[in-house]
C-alpha cells in the first residue's frame, strides 16, 4: 500500500510525510535557518520498476526572515530545478522528482540543491543504484 501512495505522490508531485519517512534513504545539511534533504527510494521497491528511482528534496525552515528559494536535484551530468518559492520559520517546502531512470545518473548517486538569496546549499550524496 505504501508503494502505490509514493507512486501517485510521485506522479503529482506532492509528498505528504506521516510518521517516519516515507524514502528508504536520505541525506541532510543542517544550515543556520533549516535543514536540506535529499531522500530517495528504489524503483523495485516502491513500483516493481528496477530501472527506476523516486526522490524528493525538501528544505525546512526553522528560523529567520522569509526567504525565496528554489529546490533541486543534481545527478552530476543534470541540474533539475522547481520554480521560486517564499517560504517562512515553522515552514517546511518539498518537490518530488518522480520516478527517474537510473541509467541516467553516472556515478549513481543524486545531490539535493537550494538556492536561496544567501547563496547555493546542497545535501550530502545519496545513492540510487
Amino acid at each position: 500500500m505504501l508503494g502505490k501512495k509514493l507512486a501517485v505522490a510521485a506522479a503529482t508531485g506532492v509528498l505528504v510525510f506521516s510518521g517516519s519517512s516515507a524514502f528508504a534513504e536520505s541525506a541532510s545539511t543542517s544550515l543556520s535557518n533549516g535543514t536540506l534533504t535529499i531522500s530517495e527510494d528504489d524503483g523495485c521497491r516502491v513500483t516493481g520498476n528496477c530501472s527506476l528511482y523516486y526522490s524528493s528534496t525538501s528544505y525546512k525552515k526553522t528560523s529567520g526572515a522569509k526567504v525565496d528559494i528554489r529546490l533541486g536535484m543534481n545527478t552530476s551530468k543534470e541540474l533539475s530545478l522547481d520554480k521560486w518559492r517564499t517560504i517562512s520559520k515553522g515552514q517546511t517546502v518539498s518537490r518530488s522528482w518522480g520516478g527517474q531512470k537510473k541509467s541516467a545518473v553516472p556515478d549513481c548517486t543524486i545531490v539535493g540543491y537550494m538556492k536561496a538569496s544567501t547563496g547555493d546549499y546542497y545535501t550530502p550524496p545519496v545513492n540510487v543504484c
